[in-house]
């Protein structure tokens, strides 16, 4: 069966059709995608990670350019990044797609017995800092992601061999053209390894004062250094990364977890709720109430 066609026999078996959204599987750090409408452009964060699409396609806006990727391409994305996104299905027909969240253990395993073979492979390359890579799939690469579609249709096939399948996608990501931004993650001394660390802080403390200064001490880095670098991966200077963090969370707390707008703001580190409200409007077109109207 081709990918497509395994990804909608993963609707039919799980009865999906009205589902709407990302949804995980029976496989850790594995989602499963469908959305039967798409959506318009709009602020999202995109988590790091491979998302390979059986089905439509979509367009992201980042540092003002334009990526697009559909049926057939693999997006590897480095690092978590703060964009716009468009999603269109294909002639009436849901976008179907796979996500897979990186496991750095597992990445840094894999990369470490590559290099034992293909040794050029630490050297970086032009794109080496580039977070957001697509291209088409390849043969070994669209096999993988059948077989590993298979293994979410067959609860056996999952629970024996769905870790390995995992593997081999990875295993094959790095391969391609799009694998070095996935080497140069996995070598936490080089910069790009360093800035992900800091993102990883960012993502784990948006609430708490961030201070610039000491990122880029955590980094070892000068500022200047800092503000360079951190713009090559992220395609955004360090302090409007971390206020599209906190807005992406605060929407996540008041259209998910039912927050109210000052309470959603003080969770994700303003001092002002009526600061939140203006950047939260500016940034996603809506006001936080109305946000909050909308999901419900």
């Amino acid at each position: 069966m081709s990918l497509k066609s395994l990804m909608q026999r993963f609707v039919d078996l799980n009865n999906l059709h009205n589902f709407e959204g990302n949804m995980a599987t029976k496989l850790d750090n594995v989602h499963f995608y469908r959305s039967q409408n798409g959506h318009p452009r709009q602020s999202m964060m995109y988590q790091s990670g491979i998302v390979v699409l059986g089905q439509g396609h979509k367009a992201l806006y980042a540092g003002g350019q334009r990526h697009t990727y559909g049926e057939g391409d693999c997006l590897v994305m480095g690092v978590p990044m703060p964009l716009e996104c468009e999603a269109f299905p294909n002639h009436n027909s849901p976008l179907l797609g796979l996500g897979i969240e990186i496991s750095m253990p597992l990445l840094q395993k894999l990369v470490g017995k590559i290099k034992l073979h293909h040794p050029e492979l630490t050297h970086p390359t032009s794109h080496s800092e580039m977070s957001i890579r697509h291209e088409p799939i390849d043969a070994n690469l669209l096999t993988a992601c059948e077989r590993l579609m298979q293994a979410l249709c067959d609860d056996l096939q999952a629970d024996v061999l769905g870790q390995a399948l995992v593997e081999e996608v990875l295993f094959f990501v790095l391969l391609s053209k799009s694998g070095d931004t996935l080497f140069n993650l996995a070598d936490q001394e080089g910069r790009y390894g360093r800035i992900a660390a800091v993102l990883q802080e960012i993502h784990t403390n948006y609430s708490s004062t961030l201070n610039v200064a000491d990122l880029a001490n955590a980094a070892n880095m000068s500022v200047s250094s800092f503000h360079t670098a951190f713009r090559n991966v992220t395609l955004e200077s360090p302090i409007q990364y971390i206020k599209k963090v906190r807005l992406n969370k605060g929407r996540e707390l008041i259209c998910f977890q039912g927050k109210r707008v000052n309470e959603a703001a003080d969770m994700v580190g303003y001092s002002s709720a009526a600061q939140f409200s203006r950047e939260f409007k500016r940034q996603f077109n809506l006001a936080p109430k109305d946000a909050a109207h909308q999901a419900a």
